[in-house]
């Protein structure tokens, strides 16, 4: 199945924020949260950036090691659950809980 992507850059975030606010369903628990005054701006900021990081992830892992599905894994390389490591970015390092991958190895005995 083929897909269309729009790929959006650094000087894009106009683009971003309208759609993100033209589908107001994405944002509303975090909105929400904002209102009744349970968190503050800034921990709405690394809320959304630590769950798009994660998104992100295992979007790259469904790249690799296809759909996540119950079942038998087929093929050399499948999902074998999750942990939490650290992903770098420019100016600091963030923890972030990420898809790990596995290599099925043909065993000799």
């Amino acid at each position: 199945m083929r897909r269309n992507y729009h790929i959006l850059g650094k000087d894009h975030t106009e683009e971003l924020s309208e759609y993100l606010s033209r589908d107001g369903q994405l944002l509303l628990p975090l909105v929400e949260l904002l209102e009744t005054a349970e968190i503050t701006v800034d921990e709405l900021i690394d809320i959304a950036g630590r769950s798009t990081i994660e998104a992100v992830l295992k979007i790259l892992a469904q790249g690799v090691a296809g759909a996540k599905h119950q079942g038998k894994r087929r093929g050399k390389v499948g999902w074998h659950r999750s942990q939490t490591g650290v992903v770098s970015l420019s100016d600091r390092k963030l923890m972030a809980k990420h898809p790990r991958i596995a290599v099925k190895e043909k065993r000799s005995y």
